[in-house]
């Protein structure tokens, strides 16, 4: 238990989090009305996102 607390304090994690549940939003109910291009713009970003956040990281969860 006292790693799923470590583990929400990665903002990687939080991150991934937050992209899950948009993702079930726009899966389920069409959250965002987004042509392909622009989800193509959007898994850029989220690809930009990640690689900032890798590069940010300097310990890893169980060390939190």
């Amino acid at each position: 238990m006292d790693i799923i607390f470590k583990s929400l304090k990665s903002k990687t994690v939080q991150f991934s989090i937050a992209l899950a549940v948009l993702s079930i939003l726009q899966g389920y109910v069409g959250f965002l009305p987004v042509s392909p291009a622009g989800q193509a713009v959007v898994g850029c970003i989220i690809a930009s996102c990640v690689t900032v956040l890798r590069f940010v990281t300097v310990s890893p969860i169980t060390e939190k």
